[in-house]
């Protein structure tokens, strides 16, 4: 048998296998995880200046909360992204991330999490995708999404009225949800109220390149925590 012949469909398997895996490796899921892993969770109040830390609690708004637009449900931040199957690949027809600065909360204590003061090579943010709706042929989109889309120039429908074939997927960080953060603790007087919140202090989380302010609500994050209590 002549191996040869075989020899270029090996390698050509081979290399897609090691390109999936060096995917998996450095997607942002999989560096916040490993970075995550590396230390204990720490209560807010022993956070000391410039220190980077891990805290684990519940995601709190500071004003009014957004509402995500697929689901409508209160949150502090959302990733929508909307595809359309354009043969047989799916091109992105909406990428729709908004969020705002939100609390940490302990039960006991609070740090805040100062997004919009980060660029986006000082922070890094995994959220589970845990909404997602399908419309095509024989499936409507309902009018809510319909004039979601519309508001972004876009619609369900293409030549002659048909449905184009769509997959929606949202991903939120919900009010109340639990989340895992890791951050340079800044402590930081309050001169001016923030609303929900009333100590003279707080800590507030940041980023730089090398100790990135890291956000996820992935379920592997918190029973990584559980077994390091």
């Amino acid at each position: 048998m002549d191996i040869s012949e075989y020899l270029i469909p090996i390698l050509f398997i081979s290399g897609i296998a090691v390109l999936i895996i060096v995917g998996i490796f450095f997607s942002d899921k999989h560096r916040i995880l490993r970075e995550l892993k590396k230390v204990r969770r720490k209560q807010i109040h022993s956070v000391r200046e410039n220190e980077y830390v891990k805290i684990i609690g519940k995601a709190k708004h500071a004003g009014e909360p957004l509402i995500a637009p697929l689901s409508k449900r209160k949150c502090v931040y959302y990733d929508v992204k909307i595809e359309e199957k354009r043969g047989k690949h799916w091109k992105i027809m909406v990428d729709d991330v908004l969020f705002q600065d939100f609390f940490i909360s302990t039960g006991t204590e609070n740090a805040i999490l100062s997004l919009h003061a980060q660029r986006k090579d000082t922070k890094r943010i995994h959220l589970v995708t845990d909404h997602s709706l399908n419309s095509g042929t024989f499936k409507n989109t309902n009018p809510e999404v319909e004039q979601y889309l519309q508001q972004k120039g876009n619609k369900s429908t293409g030549f002659l009225g048909m449905n184009k074939t769509l997959r929606y997927k949202e991903s939120i960080i919900e009010l109340d949800e639990e989340i895992a953060v890791m951050g340079i603790g800044k402590w930081q007087t309050i001169d001016t109220p923030i609303d929900g919140y009333s100590d003279s202090r707080i800590l507030t989380l940041t980023g730089s390149k090398k100790q990135k302010l890291l956000v996820t609500d992935e379920p592997k994050a918190m029973k990584r925590v559980q077994r390091r209590l």
